[in-house]
C-alpha cells in the first residue's frame, strides 16, 4: 500500500495459530525515514492503543524481531490466546506526535485454534406419553475454524440428525463459531432405559467431546390400572375376599394409589412396597380384605391413582354375595 513515499509489505495474509503458540508479523516499509512513528493495530480502529509502537517503549503487547531497522517493522506476539485473532495492520505515521497516517499494509488476518465447548442436549418439550415425536437440540461453541463435525447415537447406534446449523457467535469474539444440531426421536416404552449421545468433533480436540441424555427425563409412561376381587365376584356368604388394586408399568416413580370402601372412606387398603420393572418402570399394588357378610352385599370398592398429587382416574368394583353354596348354585 502506498503512502507519501512509502509502500508496506505485510505478510503473510493469514496465519492459523494454536493457543499457546507465537506468530511473526511482517512488515517492511520501502523507504526509509527515521522520524516516522510505526505502529501495529489490531483491527481498523487508530484511536485505540496499538499493540506496538516503536516509540511506545516496553508496554508493547508485540516484540519487534529487529530493533535496529528503519524498514523492518517485523514483530513477533508469543504466547497466543484466542483473544488475539483478528486482523492486525502495520502503520506509518508522520512522527510519534502525529495522527497523520502516511501508509498503511493490508493487514493480516490471524485466526486462533479455539476448542469448542462441552456439547448440551435440550430437550423442545417437557415429559410426553410414548407414541410421540420430540425433538432435541445439541449445542456447542466457542470454536474456530469453523469445521465440526456433530452426530448423534441412540444406545449406541449412530441416528441422523435432522438438520445441523454452524453460526457466529457473536458479539465482541465474532471470530469464533457456534454449532447446533437437532435431530427427532419417535419415544415407545422401552425407551425408559434408552440413551441419546451428542458427539463433538474438531481438529482443536485431541478426541471427542460428548454430551449423554437419558430419555427417560422426558418420557411419562401412564399406569395400567387392574381392580379385581379374589375370589371372583359373586361369592359366597362369609367368605373372605381380597381386594386388590394394582397399576403396572409407570414412570416417574410418581403415582399414588388408595384403596377403600365407598360406605366406609375411612378404612383404606394396605400398599405394597413399589417394585422396579426389569424395563425401568414401576409397579405398585394395594388391597383389601373383607368378609363378604350380608352387610357387604353390593358394596362398592374404588381405587383412586393419583399423579403429581392429582386423581389420574378412578376405578370401581362392586362385590356381590350370594347365600347359597357353590354347589347349590349348579343345581
Amino acid at each position: 500500500v502506498r503512502g507519501q513515499y512509502t509502500e508496506i509489505t505485510q505478510l503473510p495474509e493469514t496465519i492459523l495459530v494454536a493457543p499457546g503458540e507465537s506468530i511473526t508479523l511482517q512488515c517492511k516499509l520501502t523507504e526509509l525515514d527515521v522520524t516516522a512513528d510505526v505502529r501495529w493495530y489490531k483491527g481498523l480502529d487508530r484511536y485505540q492503543p496499538p499493540i506496538y509502537s516503536n516509540s511506545q517503549g516496553p508496554f508493547n503487547r508485540g516484540v519487534r524481531i529487529t530493533s535496529r531497522s528503519y524498514t523492518d517493522f517485523s514483530i513477533d506476539i508469543q504466547n497466543v490466546c484466542p483473544e488475539d485473532a483478528g486482523t492486525y495492520y502495520c502503520v506509518k505515521f508522520c512522527n510519534r506526535y502525529s495522527e497523520e497516517e502516511l501508509a498503511s499494509g493490508k493487514g493480516t488476518l490471524v485466526s486462533v485454534i479455539a476448542k469448542p465447548s462441552p456439547p448440551v442436549i435440550r430437550a423442545l418439550r417437557r415429559r410426553i406419553m410414548p407414541g410421540s415425536w420430540v425433538s432435541f437440540i445439541c449445542s456447542t461453541e466457542g470454536f474456530f475454524p469453523r469445521e465440526i463435525t456433530v452426530s448423534w447415537l441412540k444406545d449406541g447406534k449412530e441416528i441422523q440428525a435432522a438438520w445441523t446449523s454452524i453460526l457466529d457467535s457473536g458479539g465482541r469474539q465474532s471470530f469464533l463459531y457456534r454449532a447446533e444440531s437437532t435431530v427427532e426421536i419417535w419415544l415407545e416404552q422401552r425407551d425408559v432405559k434408552s440413551q441419546l449421545t451428542c458427539q463433538i468433533q474438531h481438529r482443536s480436540l485431541d478426541g471427542r467431546l460428548q454430551q449423554t441424555f437419558t430419555l427417560v427425563n422426558v418420557l411419562r409412561v401412564p399406569p395400567k390400572v387392574r381392580l379385581a376381587t379374589n375370589p371372583p365376584s359373586p361369592v359366597r356368604l362369609n367368605t373372605l375376599v381380597t381386594i386388590t388394586c394394582s397399576m403396572e408399568e409407570f414412570y416417574p416413580d410418581d403415582s399414588n394409589l388408595e384403596l377403600f370402601i365407598n360406605n366406609a372412606p375411612s378404612r383404606k387398603g394396605t400398599v405394597g412396597r413399589r417394585t422396579l420393572n426389569p424395563d425401568g418402570t414401576f409397579s405398585l399394588k394395594t388391597y383389601l380384605e373383607v368378609m363378604a357378610t350380608k352387610d357387604r352385599n353390593n358394596s362398592q370398592f374404588s381405587c383412586v391413582v393419583q399423579q403429581n398429587t392429582q386423581t389420574l382416574l378412578t376405578r370401581i368394583i362392586k362385590l356381590v354375595t350370594v347365600m347359597e353354596s357353590e354347589d347349590d348354585r349348579y343345581l
